[in-house]
């Protein structure tokens, strides 16, 4: 066949699909009760349409990242066509309905239509109602375009609408292609910072609830918000500040329903809300620690628009709309949908196509939970739990059959029914009935965006504050500060006076404190003024005027330490970028909720790792880590060896390494490794690892090596030797073109 008209072919197919399509029996069906206007109603109902369109491609993400990444591997029950992607044998495109790139073009398609036909300029009541609109659907559309590219890397990048087989060819021949190179370039030729600008100023449309058949869903939430299409074309491009400042706009400004996305202090609330925590049984050698919450299921099970950023909606039930279950059942469920019931979901093994792989569950095992006693002030590790995310990702699944395996269960967990044994998550393997279908596929979750933040921050020269997002979380109380300080040393002579039983201070110096009786109390005079005293030099010598403005650090209000790691020489830096690093606390936030803890992304899963509570994840600690770990990679050394290299390079709570593209490569790897563990199969693990492959090149080191080696070692635990690893997929890797699958058009 010839290639051109092989994707013209594809181009074309799209046509066959409704722009209108939302049916009266799908819940992506609009209120129209406050829209009057003829054309208003055709917009609304093709956004919706556009929504519907959606559901397929979140799908298709989800599985298309998984099987190309690190974190999983195959099983008894995997098909050729998942075994051809797992292996990067590029399969063709329609050889299953996996691999179908029109899903995309119609998605495209639809908004270039919708974009071709809205009117932004007609007002109603003095407001052009259309423009919120036109800029969500400028979004989407980019939104997908990032998906063709992580997934095919390079794609026609067609912005008219095709409605003929004479638009599909001719705009096969003019169309620019767009890439990770180009994907600002062309945004901004298209008019999508213009709608960027128009979304920050208006905010998302609203068009109230969706009823999934289960529960409702904001419509809100279905959209996809500038600030990360964007941040996530910077970072893609390796601009690192400018998408470090996009995430951070939509940390401070992103409205919903015009309330924000967020609360300060940043990072914490939500952190805190789904933090997962062990408690001790028993005594002496009988003791052992279980997991004694399960907040963290509660991020998947439930809606919190604040934890689940973007969605794409299944119905639950066949007369509410489409029921997705391509996920579910890849992964090992089988469902059962009727008309009237909700959908039913078993785990079969027959339906295991891919499972969690060793690499992943070894990197969760090797974690450290850290528990700490608020009642006694006492922290420890508590062994034998690892990260607890993985017993809520990839609990042990007991079959109706009795065979026993790790099963993925994040688009279906357990339900907090089956959790509520102290013990079922750790101990107990989770039967084949424990589980609970949910309705959204999360497009951009909470910790999705502070991880890629991050990496932006880090990569602008800031690993200090970027660990921070990783431990602690960032805000004003859990930042240090600096100031101007006298560091003279200054003495007081205190004298009882006998018909009082006040503290009185000899004035020698004329630097005034206040004074205080024997209780501690200040002593006021008899207009109510607090009484001033003065503090007396010793031996009468003068202070030192060098040491009367010194600047000094101000440690962090939260009790615990906060982030007590992060330098002045950053501090002081991030004051010239207000844009990316400018962070503050609303005046009315009660701080005191979070004041003994913590909650950084890693807390989530391992416990009170915030501060001094947490001795072993440390910033010196863990960047010592990741330095000896490449040493390892590169040198082939055993585990052992590794320990070796990494006690040497870190006394207690100090690092000895001063090189900063050291540290730099060593908090990009934590950041990595937080990604597994935090956000593991949600459609994001095999394009981060790209991404950051770019930063480590553009960086002088090499990152197709780093990423070939990643995904060949999936199937060994980390403690294994550096040695080991799948040596024909690795050098399968080295080749970037098998990163990507191929489009009609390249075969």
């Amino acid at each position: 066949m010839n290639n051109k008209k092989s994707f013209i072919a594809l181009l074309i197919c799209i046509l066959s699909f409704g722009f209108f399509g939302s049916s009266c029996s799908d819940m992506l069906e609009p209120n129209m009760d406050r829209y009057s206007d003829k054309f208003a109603e055709d917009s609304i109902y093709s956004a919706f349409g556009i929504l519907m369109s959606m559901q397929n491609v979140a799908e298709r993400s989800i599985i298309l990242d998984a099987t190309r990444s690190d974190l999983v591997t195959t099983g008894t029950y995997t098909t050729d066509s998942i075994m051809e992607l797992v292996n990067f044998e590029d399969p063709e495109d329609g050889t299953n309905a996996l691999l179908n790139v029109a899903d995309y073009y119609h998605v495209i398609n639809s908004c270039n239509q919708y974009l071709a036909k809205v009117d932004t300029v007609s007002t109603k009541d003095g407001y052009a109602e259309m423009k919120r609109e036109y800029a969500a659907i400028m979004m989407i559309r980019s939104w997908t375009y990032l998906q063709l590219i992580n997934i095919y890397g390079t794609v026609p990048y067609i912005t008219e609408p095709i409605s003929s087989v004479d638009d599909a060819s001719r705009l096969m021949a003019s169309s620019p292609k767009i890439s990770k190179d180009n994907i600002i370039d062309l945004f901004a030729a298209s008019g999508v910072m213009r709608a960027y600008e128009l979304q920050a100023s208006l905010g998302l449309p609203n068009y109230g609830n969706l009823t999934t058949g289960s529960g409702d869903i904001p419509s809100g939430q279905m959209f996809v918000p500038g600030d990360l299409v964007l941040g996530d074309a910077y970072l893609m491009q390796n601009q690192y500040q400018k998408a470090a400042e996009k995430y951070f706009h939509f940390f401070d400004k992103s409205l919903y329903n015009n309330v924000s996305r967020f609360t300060t202090p940043y990072n914490a609330t939500m952190n805190n809300q789904y933090y997962m925590n062990a408690g001790a049984t028993g005594s002496g050698d009988n003791r052992y620690y279980d997991l004694s919450g399960f907040n963290w299921l509660n991020a998947f099970s439930t809606n919190n628009y604040r934890e689940k950023l973007v969605v794409s909606a299944s119905a639950s039930r066949k007369d509410y709309g489409k029921v997705m279950t391509g996920v579910q059942n890849i992964f090992g469920f089988a469902t059962s949908i009727s008309r009237s019931s909700a959908i039913s979901i078993s785990a079969n093994a027959e339906y295991q196509q891919l499972l969690p792989s060793q690499g992943y569950i070894s990197l969760n095992q090797s974690q450290n939970f850290n528990r700490y006693d608020a009642s006694s002030d006492y922290s420890e590790t508590c062994e034998g739990v690892g990260d607890a995310r993985l017993y809520a990702t990839a609990p042990m699944i007991e079959f109706q059959d009795g065979e026993r395996t790790r099963i993925i269960d994040k688009f279906v967990p357990a339900s907090s029914r089956s959790a509520m044994t102290i013990s079922v998550l750790t101990s107990r393997n989770l039967r084949f009935n424990q589980f609970n279908n949910v309705n959204t596929y999360t497009l951009y979750r909470n910790p999705v965006i502070w991880l890629r933040y991050a990496e932006a921050i880090n990569r602008m020269g800031f690993p200090e504050m970027a660990f921070g997002v990783l431990k602690d979380g960032l805000s004003n109380q859990s930042l240090p500060t600096y100031g101007f300080f006298d560091k003279n040393v200054y003495f007081t002579q205190i004298y009882q006076l006998e018909e009082e039983s006040d503290e009185y201070i000899i004035d020698t110096m004329g630097v005034v404190v206040e004074r205080r009786d024997s209780l501690g109390n200040l002593v006021y005079d008899d207009n109510g003024f607090v009484i001033k005293d003065s503090l007396w030099y010793i031996d009468g010598a003068k202070p030192d005027t060098s040491l009367m403005h010194v600047e000094d650090f101000v440690e962090p209000e939260i009790q615990n330490g906060g982030c007590y790691y992060v330098s002045l020489d950053e501090i002081k830096a991030a004051e010239n970028y207000p844009e990316a690093l400018g962070f503050k606390v609303s005046p009315t936030f009660d701080y005191t909720q979070i004041v003994n803890k913590g909650y950084g992304i890693h807390g989530r899963g391992c416990g009170d790792v915030g501060g001094r509570y947490d001795t072993i994840y440390t910033y010196a600690r863990m960047v010592a880590k990741k330095i000896a770990e490449d040493s390892a990679i590169a040198q082939g050394w055993t585990y052992e060896k590794q320990l070796e290299c990494e006690a040497r390079l870190h006394n207690g709570d100090t690092l000895l390494v001063t090189d900063k593209n050291l540290i730099i490569n060593a908090v990009e790897n934590l950041i990595v490794d937080e990604g597994a563990l935090e956000t593991a199969f949600e459609s994001n693990r095999f394009t981060d690892l790209m991404r950051i492959a770019g930063h480590k090149t553009e960086a002088g080191l090499d990152g197709t090596k780093w990423l070939a080696w990643k995904v060949a070692r999936r199937d060994y635990n980390v403690t294994d030797d550096y040695t080991q690893y799948n040596r024909a997929l690795y050098e399968k890797l080295l080749n970037q073109k098998k990163w990507f699958l191929s489009l009609p058009v390249d075969k």
